[in-house]
This record gives C-alpha cells, structure tokens and sequence, in this order.
C-alpha cells in the first residue's frame, strides 16, 4: 500500500477506489462492472463514457495488488492472502467503503436508462 499511497493523489484516490470496490464487494466484478462504477458520477442521469478509467491503468494504479484475468473478464486482488489482509483492515484502508458502494448502485439505478421500464442493455 506504501506504492499505492506514494501516488500523486488522484492516482491515489483511484487506485484505492478499485481496491475497495474488489474488497468490499460480495461477488466478484468483471472489468467492465469496474471501470462503469468508476466512471459514475453522482446525480448524473446516464453515465459518461469519458470518465471510464481503461483497466491497464487501473491495474498498474494498483501497484501489483490487482489482476484482470482476460478469460474471465473479472478484476481481482493478485492473492488470497491479500484479500485475507484488505478483509480484515477494510475499516482502516476503507472505512467508508459500504456507504460509498450503496451511494453508487443508488445513484446507478436512478440513470434515465431505468425510468420507464428495466434497462434493454449491459
């Protein structure tokens, strides 16, 4: 983590981001489930393709803790025993990590998309 912190701050910011959300998560996330919670902006109605972070960048913000499996397409911490140490420190690395979670799938469900009847795409 002192590679991650070391960081300029929005590299930071992003790479703990993804960390949380792989941690904190009760499945795990594909790549494209990732860069779209990322990439969401609270209060918008539909989500900005310009903010999706490309998965290299996320990876390498990581610092080595994370890998994308190209079969799979899920985003993953490298090692259990990482997951093990993010499960057990989740309230000092992100401590506000189920609000956080909960104000984005909130605020995913609000997009125009689900108005009027359920969304007809991925």
């Amino acid at each position: 983590m002192e590679r991650v912190e070391s960081q300029r701050t929005g590299f930071c910011e992003l790479a703990k981001q993804v960390l949380s959300w792989i941690t904190c998560v009760k499945r795990p996330l594909t790549t494209l489930e990732v860069q779209h919670v990322l990439a969401l902006e609270i209060g918008a109605s539909e989500l900005d393709e310009e903010n999706v972070t490309e998965i290299e960048d996320m990876v390498s913000l990581c610092a080595g803790l994370v890998t994308a499996d190209e079969e799979s397409n899920i985003i993953r911490l490298v090692h259990y025993t990482t997951q093990e140490y993010f499960e057990r420190k989740q309230n000092f690395w992100f401590p506000n990590a189920q609000a956080d979670i909960t104000k984005v799938c909130v605020a995913y469900l609000s997009f125009d998309a689900f108005e009027a009847d359920f969304c007809h795409t991925d």
